[in-house]
């Protein structure tokens, strides 16, 4: 028997105040004199809680795969980027890739991944043309020069003949709750219809990221000149908290999910879709007391 499991995380933004950051990161600053000296940057509150939550979401993805192969795609967003500067722990890029460098080591040190990929995020997120995804694989390459560590926009994974369709931006989690996955599912028909009229079989798994929402996996089913073909779509949360521009976009959301997701193939066919994840309520609650 073979199998292969895949993790898969996203958007993280390293750099974020309110996103992922290893407390053992080393950053650089000017001292008195005008020298760059190291110093560790102090975890916000959300930092220490999500950088708690992610070794343990990797430690439970490592337990999952047990002793089979386990391999990683960082499905984009791994920085921040310089478009909303109120919310950077530094202004220095450099420290952005230092931060996204760091908050990939755990799959290298404690889950021995040995293969990873980091598919390019959002443009306002990371340098230009993908600068950051390709600086921060560099880096870790160059710790990790066993491992295979590469960089893609849009990537097709065969996995013993299970594939992965796998890109950072993803469909709509939904306007209301009843509406929630409409979207995906009219993504994946069209997915399915574009590959199958084009002679193409689809992948049996899309995975999609970019809103930091949690919507369950859907999977939808067509006969084609007498075959049938499921497509299973796979959207990823985040590890970054909601900051002014996140409680904009989701006409603030009282709830946030964090976490990530395992894929199993299992002798050549889709096994387990499992997912790591932890829900916050964000309201602020307050009693009014008794006169």
């Amino acid at each position: 028997m073979r199998r292969v499991v895949i993790g898969v995380v996203s958007d993280t933004h390293g750099g974020h105040k309110l996103g992922l950051l290893n407390p053992e990161t080393t950053l650089q600053q000017e001292d008195e004199s005008g020298n760059l000296v190291p110093y560790v940057p102090k975890l916000t509150a959300t930092q220490e809680y999500l950088w708690r939550l992610y070794l343990r979401h990797i430690a439970e993805v490592s337990a999952f795969a047990g002793g089979d192969k386990l391999v990683l795609i960082q499905n984009g967003d791994g920085t921040q980027g310089n478009r909303y500067p109120e919310h950077l722990v530094s202004t220095r890029m450099s420290d952005q890739i230092v931060i996204g460098v760091h908050n990939l080591k755990p799959w290298f040190e404690v889950a021995d991944v040995t293969w990873a990929r980091l598919a390019k995020g959002t443009g306002s997120h990371v340098m230009g043309e993908g600068s950051s995804e390709i600086l921060i694989a560099e880096q870790l390459q160059a710790l990790y020069p066993e491992a295979d560590i590469a960089v893609l926009y849009h990537g097709l994974l065969d996995v013993d003949g299970v594939e992965l369709d796998y890109a950072h931006h993803g469909p709509y989690p939904g306007s209301r709750n009843w509406l929630r996955g409409n979207v995906a599912r009219y993504d994946i028909r069209s997915y399915m219809l574009d590959e199958l009229s084009s002679g193409r079989t689809p992948a049996r798994v899309l995975l999609r990221a970019h809103y930091h929402q949690w919507i369950p996996p859907e999977s939808l089913s067509l006969e084609f000149m007498g075959e049938m073909y499921t497509t299973t779509l796979v959207m990823t949360p985040s590890y970054c908290g909601m900051g002014a521009h996140g409680q904009q976009a989701t006409r603030s959301a009282f709830g946030q999910t964090f976490g990530m997701v395992a894929i199993e193939v299992l002798d050549g066919r889709l096994g387990e879709i499992r997912a790591f994840k932890e829900t916050l309520d964000l309201r602020t609650k307050e009693r009014l007391a008794d006169d």
